[in-house]
């Protein structure tokens, strides 16, 4: 994984070509990677940040402010660094990546 750079401010995206297929169970998600064949049992706030990010996809990504102003104003939860946390496990699943502004 990739650390931006001190001052840099961190954007993600989903990888290119990864394909990814979501279904919502009983308030949890299943997301499917098409590039590596591995299905992921996400929390909703997991799947939303995916979904969120697949709707805003753009050549410049998305930040984690723009994530987490989204799961506030919306859903009415999370927090700045609970996003963070979030953004980083879920590109250490390989759903996610790194991007630098």
């Amino acid at each position: 994984m990739t650390e931006p750079n001190s001052g840099e401010r961190p954007l993600w995206r989903i990888p290119q070509n990864a394909g990814l297929g979501f279904k919502t169970l009983d308030g949890e998600g299943l997301v499917f990677n098409a590039l590596s064949g591995d299905t992921h049992l996400l929390s909703s706030t997991g799947l939303e940040i995916l979904r969120f990010i697949s709707e805003q996809q753009g050549v410049e990504g998305s930040s984690s402010e723009a994530v987490t102003h989204y799961l506030v104003g919306e859903l009415d939860l999370e927090t700045q660094a609970q996003v963070e946390k979030n953004l980083e496990y879920l590109t250490q699943l390989g759903l996610l990546e790194h991007l630098s502004s």
